[in-house]
């Protein structure tokens, strides 16, 4: 498709070069020039919302005119990829739930587990976590939680602050905890699903938080961290730094889950392998 675009529409080696050391810079983003024509597409579909003529015109409307703060969010909003679903990678949730008996027996029962999801998306990752942990507190209930989701897209975060998803987007949900967790809502024609658990949403906060950042704002420490599918779009040395900065997240005996293509194998990171994809923290 790219090839039928005007001249001015398509990336120029220029244009495709300030924008991927842009964002390697900031966000430490790999986006090799193999990529040149799925960043095209994506920046095209902000010049046809916006009705700019070419991606000078945009790369001018994002960083030098006055709309740019407000368009900057679209921006990196389209650049990173979002594509996630509930209770994906599910036998990490099994996981979970298997260890904490145990785990919450060691900590002691009364004290708060706090967990990270670090590049939540649009929330179906915090909110899958929310559920696997109240239902084991339904089991347990002397035990309580908190979960930080934070992602670099604003408007991913708004979107998982509203707690609205598309039918398909629930497809992989487990039998009885649809009904359970989630209202069916008509909007324009089409169902949506609401969650509609208070007591799981009281327990979540949601931020804004660049993994390539050298200090995270983040006053926890973290019994478990979900950091999937992430550093996959990291160079190498990005990939480690920002390894080592989570790792220092999370408390000794924790757990650190990664995605299925993902690992902290052949890394200097004070954990042990536990099964494909999930780490342990070693030390005291």
């Amino acid at each position: 498709m790219s090839d039928y675009l005007p001249a001015t529409r398509k990336i120029s080696p220029t244009q495709f070069n300030f924008l991927a050391n842009y964002l390697s810079t900031k966000y430490g983003l790999n986006i090799p020039t193999e990529k040149t024509v799925l960043l095209e597409s994506r920046l095209i579909s902000r010049l046809n919302m916006l009705k700019l003529g070419s991606i000078e015109e945009y790369i001018n409307y994002v960083f030098k005119s006055k709309h740019g703060l407000e368009e900057y969010q679209m921006f990196v909003e389209q650049i990173t990829t979002h594509k996630t679903f509930f209770f994906r990678e599910n036998y990490q949730f099994e996981f979970l739930k298997g260890i904490l008996p145990d785990y919450v027996k060691k900590c002691g029962s009364n004290r708060q587990l706090n967990i990270w999801s670090a590049g939540c998306s649009t929330g179906e990752e915090v909110y899958t976590i929310g559920v696997v942990m109240n239902e084991k507190k339904n089991e347990m209930p002397l035990f309580d939680y908190k979960i930080t989701g934070t992602d670099i897209s604003i408007p991913s975060l708004k979107k998982a602050a509203k707690g609205l998803f598309s039918m398909n987007e629930l497809e992989n949900m487990p039998d009885g905890i649809q009904s359970k967790y989630f209202n069916t809502l008509t909007k324009s024609g089409e169902a949506f699903l609401q969650f509609n658990s208070p007591e799981v949403k009281s327990r979540i906060s949601l931020g804004m938080l660049n993994l390539n950042k050298k200090n995270y704002n983040l006053s926890n420490t973290f019994d478990f961290i979900f950091c999937r599918n992430v550093t996959i779009y990291f160079n190498a040395k990005t990939r480690n730094n920002v390894l080592e900065r989570i790792v220092s997240k999370l408390k000794p005996g924790g757990y650190l889950f990664l995605g299925h293509s993902e690992t902290a194998l052949g890394t200097n990171l004070p954990v042990k392998s536990i099964q494909p994809t999930i780490y342990q923290k070693i030390g005291n």
